[in-house]
């Protein structure tokens, strides 16, 4: 589910589109895809390293002009269990924040940020979107409004955690 609220974020993680299933840490100003939490820097090399699909929507990412910031939460609405949300522009750079819940299975977060992926895709892809209002446009073109304001999911996000989830179950 997406919901689009603005919100702030840091991190270190890169994943490098041109060696599928290798995956470097550091300080890199060029990384697309970031966290600061280990566990979840752990859940996106095993999705990168497990999944097809993962690793496909991170080099995307990788090879767009946003920022991704991954972060693990404990209190987002009881009818999420994930979501993706835009940050003020900060020059020209875009910045989203993934936000996830956590308690599931390795597998489960794994497919979980493999759907918030395919929405930062989505917004990647869109080169217009760089404010609340374009997103909330665009999730009104290519989204299915969810329970409340600013919620929103897609169909092409449930098949990728859908795809991730079968994936790292084969």
């Amino acid at each position: 589910m997406l919901s689009i609220l603005p919100v702030l974020l840091s991190a270190a993680l890169v994943v490098s589109p041109n060696t599928p299933g290798k995956h470097v840490a550091f300080e890199s100003t060029t990384r697309h895809v970031r966290t600061t939490d280990a566990y979840l820097l752990r859940l996106l090399r095993a999705g990168v390293d497990r999944s097809p699909t993962f690793a496909g929507l991170v080099s995307r990412l990788e090879a767009s002009d946003v920022i991704v910031y991954i972060q693990p939460v404990s209190g987002l609405p009881t009818n999420l269990a994930g979501r993706l949300l835009l940050l003020p522009l900060a020059g020209a750079q875009r910045y989203l924040r993934i936000q996830v819940t956590q308690g599931g299975s390795a597998n489960e977060m794994i497919a979980l940020i493999g759907h918030e992926l395919r929405h930062a895709v989505e917004v990647a892809e869109a080169g217009d979107v760089h404010d609340q209002e374009s997103l909330t446009t665009l999730y009104q073109r290519i989204g299915e409004r969810g329970r409340g304001e600013h919620l929103f999911d897609t169909l092409a996000a449930q098949a990728a955690g859908k795809r991730v989830r079968k994936e790292l179950l084969a």
